[in-house]
């Protein structure tokens, strides 16, 4: 950052593992002032010996979410990184798993963008989401990760119509596959795996340039977005093949 460039301020959920960790080192690399949201204790006290404010928060109580952001005077940027996944073996579906993916990374979406709101109109600032390329076509086993995705897909763009006449821009992160601990667990073929370090480099340029949406790597997510448009028989051979363990 050069010395005439404004410092933005910048909070980041889920940013103690993953992408969201790997966003906060590069911002405080960037000389940003950035507010780092999670729950690692450990990674929380790396994030702050590099210069983060720390914010040890479950995303889940809003009251408490609310009352937290209400103490940061200034943000530009608000990037909503927490979540979860979970898959979902057939033909038992349990609508436990189910309902607890849907509420953890909807809710902790919706409670941080309550509470950042009201600074981000005020600066004019962006809101970043983060979905998930597995949105574009149904994937076996996705059946909870994906449909929340879908949900937050489809908040973004709302929200990008909704808030453009108070000034505030909003960006839809749309990954494909990146080495993090939640994508340890995957047990079927990752194609075009990213790493957090390739994540954290195509959201901040996308930020950075301003785009409606972030994707990559587009060798991925474009292709699905055309299996998207064939017919059902399409995707669901494909998804079948992809997911068959």
């Amino acid at each position: 950052m050069t010395d005439t460039a404004k410092k933005q301020h910048i909070v980041i959920t889920g940013a103690t593992s993953g992408i969201g960790y790997q966003l906060a080192k590069d911002y405080l690399r960037e000389g940003q002032h950035v507010y780092a949201v999670g729950r690692d204790e450990e990674a929380l006290s790396e994030l702050k010996s590099l210069g983060a404010e720390t914010v040890d928060l479950d995303l889940m109580d809003r009251d408490k979410v609310i009352a937290a952001f209400d103490k940061i005077n200034e943000i530009d940027l608000a990037i909503c990184g927490a979540g979860m996944c979970e898959y979902l073996d057939m033909p038992n579906f349990d609508s436990t798993a189910f309902m607890k993916v849907l509420s953890v990374n909807m809710g902790t979406l919706s409670h941080a963008i309550e509470a950042v709101l009201p600074k981000l109109i005020a600066s004019k600032g962006r809101l970043v989401g983060i979905g998930s390329a597995s949105a574009y076509v149904p994937f076996a086993r996705a059946e909870a990760y994906g449909s929340s995705k879908a949900a937050i897909h489809y908040l973004m763009k709302t929200l990008q119509i909704s808030l453009a006449p108070q000034g505030v821009a909003v960006s839809l992160v749309v990954p494909g596959f990146v080495e993090t601990p939640m994508t340890k667990q995957n047990d079927f073929p990752m194609p075009f795996l990213q790493t957090t370090q390739q994540a954290s480099q195509a959201i901040r340029d996308g930020i950075k340039s301003g785009n409606d949406v972030i994707e990559f790597p587009k060798k991925l997510t474009l292709p699905l977005k055309v299996l998207g448009t064939l017919p059902d028989i399409v995707w669901q051979q494909v998804s079948t093949k992809i997911n068959k363990k």
